[in-house]
């Protein structure tokens, strides 16, 4: 069951984040700390931000495979960087360990366009399930042992930030 993504938006925006907050109190015991902090932060999903996601391009998505070496089995990490929405910076997410995705994209000959709504939840399995909506009707769903993030800002021509 999702809360945040489109099928339940309306115009009762108290309601669906009401809801949203009541799982993450409910579930946020088993939560994975990079995702309890996302979901809790409000900046994640205040659009004022610049290192909110809402509206960010998607810029690159690598899915590593990794070989620990050894007798430990191989394993797969995703790695998204976005172009912020105010385009003053990069966001960058990291996902550890997968243990599942699916991208759906209906169309992307114009790119994925904005990235619109997101919301972390449990799998069936105590796993972290990301859930991300995009402005041309794409889906992704990952399902990773945790999530982590990280804001870049660009250098302004001065070399500042």
């Amino acid at each position: 069951m999702s809360f945040l993504l489109s099928e339940n938006r309306g115009n009762d925006f108290h309601g669906y984040w009401k809801r949203y907050e009541d799982y993450l109190k409910a579930e946020g015991h088993r939560m994975p700390p990079g995702a309890m902090k996302l979901a809790l932060s409000t900046e994640w999903y205040d659009f004022s931000v610049h290192a909110c996601p809402h509206d960010a391009w998607l810029e690159e998505c690598r899915i590593i495979e990794s070989d620990p070496g050894g007798q430990a089995p191989r394993y797969c990490s995703l790695e998204v960087k976005l172009l912020g929405a105010y385009h003053d910076g990069a966001i960058h997410l990291r996902y550890l360990r997968l243990f599942g995705y699916s991208f759906q994209a209906l169309k992307c000959e114009r790119g994925m366009n904005d990235w619109l709504y997101d919301e972390f939840r449990l799998s069936d399995n105590g796993h972290l399930l990301h859930e991300i909506e995009w402005a041309d009707g794409g889906r992704w769903l990952v399902e990773a042992d945790d999530i982590e993030f990280d804001w870049r800002p660009f250098e302004t021509e001065t070399g500042s930030k």
